[in-house]
């Protein structure tokens, strides 16, 4: 008997997204794509994204993709991009592969802070015949920044005054 497809739940109101982005806050640093996109659509969404979830209001995982009618260009894998967060991987890798929420057919980016995610995205690929490209990118934040996502790291209560500012001999490689 062939599964069928399950539906992800997308979270419409400003009252949900709000809520979303409380929980992925304190995920932080794993949920850092996810969350800092989920602030962003409720800052007025300008990239007319949509969030979904595999339940509600107890997730597991999220995905935030843009509406269907914005991905019309099969090739276009900078439109075709997809943030992930999950809490649990076996549930992860289920809802993706029983919905339609990820369109396997197009040329798609899926990003995630969650080095962990890999191995399902690989294997979900395996498993529809799909060659994926795995690439590694790394985000430097500030100090400040980091104090002020995250509190609590030990490693942002111990660093000098001015340590986030680059050094004379570095600074060119900050310039915008």
């Amino acid at each position: 008997m062939a599964k069928v497809p399950a539906k992800m739940l997308h979270l419409q109101s400003a009252q949900m997204l709000l809520r979303l982005e409380k929980c992925l806050r304190k995920s932080l640093p794993e949920s850092l794509k996810v969350y800092g996109t989920v602030f962003h659509m409720n800052q007025g969404n300008p990239f007319k994204l949509k969030a979904l979830v595999d339940k509600w209001p107890d997730f597991n995982t999220v995905v935030i993709r843009p509406q269907e009618q914005e991905m019309t260009d099969d090739f276009d894998h900078h439109t075709n991009t997809y943030q992930i967060y999950s809490k649990d991987l076996k549930n992860c890798h289920e809802a993706l592969s029983t919905s339609d929420v990820i369109n396997w057919k197009q040329h798609l980016q899926i990003q995630s802070s969650q080095p962990s995610l890999d191995e399902v995205i690989q294997n979900l690929a395996t498993t529809k015949f799909i060659k994926v490209k795995q690439t590694q990118r790394i985000l430097y934040i500030t100090p400040e920044m980091a104090i002020k996502l995250l509190p609590s790291l030990p490693e942002t209560k111990n660093l000098p005054p001015g340590y986030s500012r680059p050094k004379a001999s570095n600074q060119e490689m900050f310039q915008v």
